[in-house]
Formats: C-alpha cells, structure tokens, sequence
C-alpha cells in the first residue's frame, strides 16, 4: 500500500481502496492489537477479534509503501480482515497512520535480526524504536534534506557598535527583548523579533529590577528622551512587529490558498533577517537585553513577566558554518560547527531560536547567522544533536550529492 507522498504515512482511505472489509455500523466488535517485536526491518503484531484466537500480521515500512501479510490468508492480492483490523486499529480515530518509527532499511544485521544502532523498548502491548543517543541523526534512504544554493555567500562584515552607558539622573531606562515563539501549535506564533519595553534599574544601574510596559507604538516612550541610536533602533522594532506573525494553516485549506501563505511567511521571514542584521550594530552594545518566550504574539502586550524574561546578549561577530567529516567504519558522520574568532565552536542544541546561534562556551549570547541558507542547515542539524550519520551503503547518489554540494559552499575538516 503505497504511503502519503513524501511521507511514511498510510492515509484511512488508501486503506480502504485495498479492502471491502469494514468495521460494523451496528453491534461492537472488540478489536486488540498488540506490537509483538521488530526485527530485521519487520514489526509484528498480534491482534484479537472478539473471541477469536490471536492471529499475526506482518508490517514493514519501505521507502514509499508498506508491506503487509498475515499468519492466514493476506497475500499480495487480497488483505484478510486480520490485516485490515490490525492496520485500522493503528489508525484509531485518526484519518493516518505514521511507520516512520518502524521504517530502518538496512539497520539490521541479517543473521542475528537485531541492530546494534537501535533501542527496541518493550512495554505490556506495545513496542518503541529509537536511535541510540550515540547515532542520533542517522539518515534513511528517502528522508528529505535541506536544499543548499550554489552560490557562495560572503561573511557578513562585521561594523562599528554602539556601546550604551548606564543614564546618569534616572534608573527608568528602554531596553529591547528578543520576543521568540518557535512552536507551531501556537495559533499565534511567530518569528523571532525585538521588542522594545521600559524597565526600572537596580541601585547600581548594573540590571533590570521591574518592568513596566512593552513598548508597542510612539505614545509608550513618552516618558524617555531617546538618542538617535535608540530612535533607530525603534523603528526597526516596529518594523518587524509588522510582518512578524506566522500565517498559519487550517484544516483542509485549499491547496492554493497554503502556497501562498507559505510564500509569504517565507518573503516575511527574510525579510525580517534583513532588518536583524539592520539591528545588531545598535544592539550587541546594549547593557538592556532580554529574551522572552512569549508563547504566541497574543502575549505581546501590557507588562512583560519578569519571570520569562531572561537577561542576555547579542553577539556582534558573524559565525561561519562550517563542516566536520568522519569515516567511522561502517558509516560516516557529517558534524556541523561554527567558526568563530579563528576557532571551530560547538553549538547549543538545548534552545533553538530562528536565524540565530548560541555557542556552549557562551550562554544566552545570540549569534546572527550568516544567511538563511545558514538558518536552514542550523535548525535541520539542531534536531540531530549537530551530527548527521550515513551508512556507507546508503551514501551514493542522494546524499552524496548532497555532501558535495555542502563542500562546494562551506569549509570541510576531514577527522
């Protein structure tokens, strides 16, 4: 059966297409299933229909479809209800079903049936299948990677900063907040920007104590004489307030009207790394600046909660991305780094922050990225602990081109 394209999903009406068998509109038939083991690329499942007795079915995850037999009569041409009530009871109320867990082609050593690469967790009825920490970030034959441009993008210069002094007769003071909501389940999320609020300072002026508003528009800053610098600075602010909110999808929206939502969020989100760069010079020297996740756009307002507000920096240095390679035996690992100061820097994976970086030597001290190229590569890394594995007989073609294609662009250091 083949899966949603792109995907390893099997949808409830292709499902359908392959059997006439349903569930009863009347009566109730218990159906329970249970995940047996997974071995050698094959998950088995035991299911029971009402008093009957238990039956097996057989389910492996290839690139674009899913095998499926049975300890009765499935074979290529016909599934038996014990296969259909299996594969529907994985769906349960969902419309589809993900074997993304369950697809590792060649993960597994033929004789033995097990993978010294895999965690295999059993629990009562049902079973979990993961990576070992140390070979998180394995590719599979057929997963997508990011797309990388052909054109050389030059390191960004680095330019003069402003260096802010503590205000001499008053201790309320504007800073500025990175306001960031990276979740996708918020209705209200969007891309990370600047804020600017009014806080009141310590007795020695070295920190925030209080805070006191958001600054929103004009009339919130009556109250502080601002510099050039500052006035700038502001206006950048409310510039990227502007086309900060994710447009976001709903159910079952047409086709072309999710395209161009897309499109726009991708011309906002350059647009916004664009006014970022605008920003640092005014900003890396700041003594006031925080990090907010705001948890959605609708929280952006009244008085920040000096509970997420957390004191930070931005570094004014441009990090260069750049590539570890590794022949491990059986596989290789790609590492991703960065390049500061003349030195190979590890990242932080712990927090992930669109368009930016933070360095595990330095904590909660951004790092503007180089490009949105550089941003791609970051978050698809992050999510793989910076390492991504290939077995060697999965490297030829797909990820070799795109090997070749990151070494074209970025600097490589062979281990």
């Amino acid at each position: 059966m083949p899966f949603i394209p792109g995907t390893r999903k099997l949808s409830e009406n292709t499902l359908n297409q392959y059997s006439e068998i349903r569930k009863p509109k009347k009566g109730y038939l218990p159906i329970r299933i249970r995940k047996v083991s997974f071995s050698n690329e094959l998950l088995t499942i035991g299911i029971v229909l009402d008093k009957e007795p238990e039956e097996m079915v057989y389910i492996k995850a290839t690139t674009s479809e899913l095998l499926v037999s049975c300890s009765v009569d499935t074979h290529e041409g016909y599934l038996s209800r014990y296969a259909y009530f299996a594969l529907y009871r994985l769906l349960y109320y969902h419309s589809e079903y993900d074997f993304e867990e369950y697809y590792w082609p060649g993960f597994f050593d033929q004789n033995s049936g097990v993978s010294k690469y895999l965690m295999i967790l059993k629990s009562k009825d049902s079973l979990h299948i993961a990576s070992k920490v140390r070979y998180k970030g394995f590719y599979k034959p057929g997963n997508q990677l990011p797309e990388v441009s052909e054109n050389v993008i030059t390191l960004r210069k680095t330019r003069p900063i402003i260096q802010e002094k503590p205000p001499k007769d008053s201790r309320t003071i504007l800073g500025f907040c990175m306001a960031d909501a990276n979740n996708e389940r918020h209705r209200t999320n969007h891309y990370p920007f600047l804020i600017p609020y009014t806080g009141i300072l310590n007795k020695d002026k070295t920190k925030v104590k209080g805070f006191k508003n958001y600054v929103l528009n004009e009339l919130n800053l009556s109250e502080i004489n601002l510099t050039e610098e500052q006035q700038c600075l502001v206006g950048i602010c409310f510039a990227m307030k502007k086309i900060a909110l994710v447009a976001s999808s709903e159910p079952k929206e047409d086709v072309l009207v999710l395209a161009k939502k897309r499109e726009k969020n991708k011309q906002n989100f350059n647009s916004l790394f664009e006014l970022w760069q605008k920003a640092l010079p005014l900003l890396s020297g700041r003594l006031y600046t925080h990090y907010c996740y705001t948890f959605g756009m609708r929280h952006v307002k009244g008085k920040p909660s000096r509970s997420y507000m957390t004191p930070c920096s931005f570094s004014n240095e441009t990090p260069e991305v750049c590539f570890l390679w590794k022949d491990i035996g059986d596989y290789y690992k790609l590492e991703l780094r960065l390049m500061l100061d003349g030195k190979i820097r590890q990242v932080q994976y712990y927090y992930n922050t669109a368009l930016f970086a933070m360095l595990c030597y330095k904590p909660r001290n951004y790092a503007l990225l180089n490009s949105v190229m550089d941003d791609e590569l970051v978050c698809f890394f992050q999510k793989r602990h910076f390492q991504l594995l290939v077995l060697k007989k999965h490297y030829d073609g797909y990820f070799k081109d795109f090997a070749d294609q990151l070494r074209a662009i970025y600097k490589f250091t062979n281990k």
